[in-house]
């Protein structure tokens, strides 16, 4: 029986796995040289080990992955909107209308907990948050800023005198040239509330409506 190989193939799977002393294997593998037996079961559990160890290790998630992986609760509540809103986009000189910005909200959602720019945010009891998803397109050959927290209100409860501004945003949003951008916008709402009517459109411009059905 040759064993050279069997401790060979050992040591192989030991140098991908640090964790254990290679001064202390090397001293058993070569006390138990004498004993055919004893070797061939001392190596395979050995091999073993180091298998199991060589698993949990790539199994096991990395720092980053978890932190990557918690980033949201499951949302209380989700709507498909899908709704093209077009905004001119003006010349620097003569103020010539050119190309449209086309914003597009895709899915409105309630959810407990957020991740914006790199930052979580839980809500309070009572409160909930209402994300909306967008997409942003700029058909231009020139990269562009937008502050997409001026182009969203929201009025709940039947409340059309009242309209609150997203407090949730990754402004300013740069949109590539020829290039789409997906953000999001959200707001800090009551858990009670309801009757949500979204207004789309610039500060200064026409407003669209946009009703949602979702409820906390």
């Amino acid at each position: 029986m040759t064993k050279v190989p069997l401790l060979t193939t050992v040591l192989t799977f030991f140098k991908m796995t640090p964790m254990l002393p290679m001064g202390i294997f090397v001293s058993v593998m070569k006390g138990l040289k004498g004993n055919s037996k004893l070797y061939i079961f001392a190596g395979l559990g050995i091999v073993a080990l180091i298998g199991w160890l060589l698993f949990s290790r790539t199994s096991s998630p990395s720092a980053s992955g978890q932190s990557s992986g918690s980033s949201e609760s499951k949302a209380r509540s989700s709507q498909e909107i899908n709704r093209d809103f077009e905004y001119e986009i003006t010349k620097a000189v003569g103020k010539e209308p050119e190309k449209k910005l086309k914003m597009t909200i895709e899915k409105a959602e309630l959810v407990d907990e957020i991740v914006v720019k790199g930052q979580k945010a839980t809500a309070v009891p009572g409160r909930t948050f209402l994300i909306l998803s967008v997409k942003l397109t700029n058909p231009t050959q020139q990269t562009i800023k937008m502050e997409s927290r001026n182009y969203v209100r929201l009025s709940v409860n039947k409340n059309e005198s009242e309209f609150l501004a997203p407090d949730i945003h990754n402004d300013p949003v740069e949109i590539q040239a020829i290039s789409t951008k997906f953000t999001r916008i959200g707001f800090p709402v009551n858990t009670k509330d309801q009757d949500f009517v979204l207004q789309v459109g610039e500060i200064t411009g026409e407003k669209q409506k946009v009703e949602l059905s979702i409820k906390p």
